[in-house]
């Protein structure tokens, strides 16, 4: 349990120093713009500060994604990740937007920056960068797609400081145009980074399959599992760092249903030990491939065909009693299958004869289309007794 404490919390620490970082270079950035005139540190620092927000809404997904599962979100929080991804993804559109019309204004009439742009520039890309590589590995570890969305905002905020970089390096080498169209690359870098991640928080949130390898590896799991027979429809979908999975399973027809319960389980054990970012498997049991090309037959009830069969075996007195009675009903037809109880005195060639009159009865009986008799000829506690 410490691990798993210290875990959790892993993230908000990143997340919180990724805070601090921001908030200082939101400052140091636009103080320096704003004294060496550069638009391009200027667009940096609304960068900058487009990342401080970004890791307020983090740090509120974070904590609520990680609350423990409750009567209102039976599958866990953990779409509270995409919506927080949602919600940075407009903040970066947003940001780009404003960074475009400051830097139309600069167009017009462009302004050598100084050299303290230069260091200032330097800097952002040192520290952005160490933060994209600490967020991103600890977002890879803990399957958090929040936190690699974060790290990529950190990772554009570097980009577009080097691009500022280059801007400020042409302005003082005599292009001063140069500034305002690192200006408007780091405004298209912005946008295109908000895009990206709005794009996959919509897919999560309209529950889109997940990726094909998330699904390959579930098959790779599913191979060998004993009691297993086949599988189909097996689909995956995300819920925040989390993985919700559910899948037909085709078990031996004439298996029983505590017995299918226990392939179940095991398949369900299997995949959640295998794959830790899945944490729900809902299993469907089949009996046989489901039908899928016509309409299934709903045949009568089993506790009406099961006094079908005790009125039909009262015509044979010879039957003391009946154990057992199994419908299956397989590939839209019925068959059962019924252990009947006879004199233990009885010869093996009467026994016989009794079976085969007992199966042509029931085979007569409506949905019936095969019976397969069973004689108990032990003396036992019986289940059904013809009157």
């Amino acid at each position: 349990m410490e691990l798993d404490s210290k875990q959790s919390s892993l993230p908000k620490s990143i997340t919180i120093l990724g805070f601090i970082a921001n908030l200082l270079l939101a400052i140091g950035k636009g103080f320096v713009g704003y004294i060496a005139q550069s638009s391009a540190l200027i667009a940096d620092a609304g960068h900058s500060l487009s990342d401080l927000f970004s890791d307020l809404i983090t740090y509120w997904s974070l904590h609520f994604s990680q609350q423990p599962r409750d009567e209102n979100h039976p599958y866990g929080h953990g779409r509270f990740e995409t919506v927080g991804s949602f919600i940075i993804a407009l903040m970066l559109i947003a940001t780009g937007i404003g960074v475009v019309w400051h830097t139309f204004q600069r167009v017009e009439s462009p302004v050598i920056p100084g050299e303290l742009a230069l260091w200032a520039a330097g800097i952002s890309i040192v520290i952005k960068e160490l933060l994209y590589q600490l967020t991103h590995r600890i977002g890879k570890k803990q399957n958090s797609r929040i936190l690699i969305a974060n790290a990529w905002h950190h990772r554009s905020d570097a980009v577009s400081s080097i691009a500022a970089l280059i801007g400020i390096t042409g302005a003082t080498l005599g292009f001063p145009m140069l500034d305002p169209i690192a200006g408007f690359l780091v405004a298209g870098l912005i946008i295109k980074s908000g895009v990206d991640i709005g794009y996959s928080s919509v897919r999560e949130l309209t529950d889109e399959v997940a990726e094909q390898e998330v699904i390959e590896k579930i098959l790779q799991t599913l191979e060998g599992i004993e009691g297993v027979e086949h599988f189909h429809q097996v689909r995956a979908r995300r819920m925040g760092p989390h993985l919700l999975v559910d899948l037909h399973l085709e078990v031996d027809c004439m298996m029983t249903v505590s017995a299918a319960h226990q392939v179940a389980e095991r398949v369900r054990w299997h995949i959640l030990e295998t794959m830790p970012s899945v944490n729900e498997v809902m299993i469907h049991v089949d009996a046989e491939q489901d039908n899928e090309e016509g309409e299934i037959i709903l045949m009568r009830p089993q506790t009406e065909i099961e006094m079908d069969i005790q009125q039909a075996l009262k015509a044979i007195p010879e039957i003391t009693g009946i154990s057992h009675i199994y419908c299956h009903f397989l590939k839209q037809k019925l068959s059962v299958q019924v252990d009947i109880l006879v004199d233990p005195e009885m010869k093996v060639r009467q026994a016989q004869k009794l079976g085969q009159k007992a199966k042509f009865l029931l085979e007569e009986i409506q949905d019936i289309q095969l019976a397969d008799i069973h004689l108990e000829l032990q003396d036992y506690e019986q289940h059904f007794v013809p009157e």
